[in-house]
């Protein structure tokens, strides 16, 4: 008799959730983290459950989805950056204090986002970076990366701790598709050896050499929340010289780009050394914690050393989430622009929401240089009449 009256209280106490109370008390609450709101409606997403794919309308979006989808671990080990996060929120935040100019009496009707990357056509000036382990988003891992990336016409860059092999990402690649690769300096110069060799023979066409793990990660608080364990990694080379960076040039006939630039005196290095390119990154706030954005380094390099971007060609990623983010980077003498979280945050809906993540940023690009009256992006590149940074300039620099 106690049983059935428990049964019968459980039952109408469901009833009572389902079909009395509001909907709105019932619904998902999620911290945004300071991510701006555009209005996204939550109130009927499960915690634990994939949100509707329609829902998603602008890049923080995915982000948020995927904080509803994943578990605390997975969420974090993509989320987290380097202890007091203060390099992670400048770069969130860093856009606030920029301004773009608009002109009018223009024709824009023919748009034109078409660039080129070491000399390979691209459709986009934005590119998939490299992104550690996206197996944890969607089984499909990176190779939902690689086939959004292709029919878009997209650069893809996957990790050298990618989920799925060097030869699986680049298989699942089109024919006329051009795939970049990135690389550790491991301590372990063997395995460095085999990584060149197969990155090269998968076909490839250049590396992004990160050189900014001197042979530790950062100190990664929030995912060491989720691991108990600390974040650190023996396997790369703590004595990463510039002998040693001629050493790793002998070792394949691809073309290098350092990534991880974080100092004008470092561009300046890369560009005096040869190299055809450099990738301005602070490794998304994930290793040193303090250091400037791309914005603020790249405003540092044309202060200082602006021959750089006459000579060379400068990629730069970090918090970029909107098309006028990207049109930031490129005014300041960028040629193409990374993105590093949206991809992996994306990839919880696999290839289509990777494909309408990119669409969506696509048009915002589209959409923005049409009501600045700039019809062609490559008149964009290097062209800082185009936006206006003396705020961060006289936070930066001290100029009055």
């Amino acid at each position: 008799m106690c049983l059935r009256i428990h049964n019968l209280i459980i039952w109408w106490l469901g009833f009572f959730l389902l079909t009395l109370v509001p909907r709105s008390c019932l619904s998902v609450e999620i911290d945004r983290e300071g991510l701006p709101d555009t209005g996204l409606n939550t109130t009927d997403w499960e915690t634990g459950t994939l949100p509707p794919l329609d829902d998603m309308w602008e890049l923080n979006d995915f982000q948020i989805a995927a904080k509803n989808l994943l578990g605390a671990r997975w969420y974090a080990s993509y989320r987290t950056a380097a202890l007091d996060q203060v390099t992670y929120e400048a770069n969130m935040n860093i856009w606030k204090k920029i301004r773009i100019n608009g002109y009018t009496f223009r024709d824009v009707s023919d748009v034109n986002l078409n660039t080129t990357i070491l000399g390979y056509n691209f459709t986009v000036p934005f590119f998939i970076a490299p992104a550690a382990y996206a197996g944890h988003t969607n089984a499909s891992a990176e190779l939902s990366l690689a086939r959004a990336a292709g029919k878009m016409g997209a650069l893809y860059a996957p990790s050298i701790e990618s989920t799925k092999t060097i030869e699986e990402i680049a298989d699942v690649g089109f024919a006329n598709q051009t795939m970049f690769h990135q690389e550790y300096v491991w301590s372990n110069r063997t395995l460095l050896i085999d990584d060149l060799s197969r990155i090269e023979a998968a076909g490839y066409k250049a590396i992004f050499l990160t050189v900014d793990n001197t042979g530790v990660n950062g100190i990664r608080v929030q995912a060491m929340r989720q691991t108990g364990e600390l974040d650190s990694d023996s396997g790369h080379s703590a004595s990463f010289t510039l002998d040693a960076l001629a050493e790793i040039r002998n070792l394949t006939t691809l073309p290098i780009v350092p990534k991880g630039i974080k100092t004008a005196a470092d561009a300046k290095t890369c560009l005096d050394l040869g190299f055809p390119a450099i990738y301005v990154s602070n490794h998304g706030g994930r290793v040193l914690d303090g250091v400037p954005t791309s914005v603020e380094i790249l405003l540092d390099i044309r202060k200082q050393y602006p021959e750089v971007f006459e000579q060379m060609e400068v990629y730069a990623d970090g918090g970029v989430r909107s098309a006028n983010h990207i049109i930031t980077l490129l005014a300041l003498g960028a040629k193409a622009v990374g993105l590093g979280r949206s991809p992996i945050f994306a990839n919880i809906y696999g290839e289509d929401g990777v494909d309408r993540m990119l669409t969506l940023l696509q048009a915002e690009l589209q959409t923005s240089l049409q009501l600045m009256g700039e019809a062609d992006v490559q008149n964009v590149v290097g062209n800082t009449t185009y936006i206006n940074t003396k705020q961060v300039e006289v936070e930066y620099f001290g100029i009055s």
